[in-house]
């Protein structure tokens, strides 16, 4: 049987942006919830004080310097890949690229590897110094663009208008993918990564009526479980029509020929990846997340409902 491919995750983001913070906070989170992760940094220069950083938290890094992973270090790229599989076997790898590369080309990297699966290009934006792409070049350009999910960072330091701006800016270049805040670097990574299914049951076992509300402001999450199988055509058709406050959806469903797929959404991105061979769940089971989503109607009977009456 074919092992389940390592996810991994790209972070991107300009010069300072404070992707670093960002990524050794949500791998401290990672850590504690008993998550393998090793850290793989791309810096232009021939130093890497981040990784070094890394390193005093006991975090398993990778230096990549001198050279850019989309294009001059591919080849140390994928060498480095391959030796922390062997070495670690983690259970998640996140990659944080220079403020020079191009995250289309990192992509298509992890796509092409047999043990990897793309889990999410994410865009990391300092909201203090960022004034729009008039100034910036073809590569920051396309990390606005090319993502599944944008990150304002260092939003405690600014106010509601400057926010908006940046949201003026960003919208310009990228109309789709969702925003969020990471206030004092925090992000939770129920709403950065996949599911595990570990994950899933500690968010299905959340209290108060399947709904909690999580560390950004105005975000939610409700949890669904719903017997029976269903197609990931039929999965796809129930995503494409959901309330627009819905941006992120995971779980774990059953399909017809009874295999378990990972299922996870981001904005208007889904894919579905295998289970580990152990995954055991008697019912479908589906998280999503949003913004204000009692206040914008979002009904949980009616959801599950409407799935009930897709599965076999």
């Amino acid at each position: 049987m074919q092992l389940p491919r390592i996810p991994t995750t790209v972070f991107t983001g300009f010069l300072g942006s404070g992707k670093t913070t960002i990524i050794a906070n949500i791998i401290e989170q990672l850590q504690q919830a008993g998550t393998q992760v090793v850290y793989i940094k791309n810096e232009i220069g021939a130093e890497n004080i981040d990784a070094e950083i890394m390193r005093g938290k006991h975090i398993t890094s990778r230096e990549l310097v001198n050279g850019c992973i989309c294009c001059t270090l591919v080849g140390p790229f994928i060498t480095s890949i391959n030796e922390v599989i062997g070495q670690f076997s983690p259970d998640r790898i996140i990659i944080e690229a220079s403020g020079a590369a191009d995250p289309a080309a990192i992509a298509l990297m992890i796509d092409g590897h047999p043990k990897l699966e793309r889990d999410g290009v994410i865009s990391i934006i300092d909201v203090i110094n960022f004034s729009g792409y008039k100034d910036l070049s073809t590569t920051a350009r396309n990390q606005t663009k090319f993502t599944d999910l944008i990150v304002f960072n260092k939003v405690e330091q600014v106010d509601l208008e400057q926010k908006r701006r940046v949201v003026g800016y960003v919208r310009e270049l990228n109309a789709t993918s969702p925003i969020i805040e990471a206030p004092n670097g925090t992000l939770d990574p129920n709403l950065v990564f996949g599911v595990a299914t570990t994950e899933l049951d500690a968010l299905l076992a959340t209290p108060h009526d399947h709904s909690h509300h999580l560390t950004q402001d105005g975000l939610e999450s409700i949890a669904l479980s719903f017997s029976g199988k269903i197609s990931e055509a039929q999965v796809r058709s129930w995503i494409e029509k959901r309330p627009n406050s819905i941006f992120r959806i995971k779980g774990i469903i059953a399909l017809p020929s009874g295999e378990m797929k990972i299922l996870n959404t981001v904005g208007a991105r889904t894919t579905f990846s295998t289970c580990p061979p152990e995954t055991k769940r008697e019912m479908n089971s589906l998280v999503l997340i949003g913004f204000k989503l009692a206040a914008s109607g979002v009904d949980v009977m009616a959801l599950n409902t409407e799935l009930e009456k897709l599965t076999q």
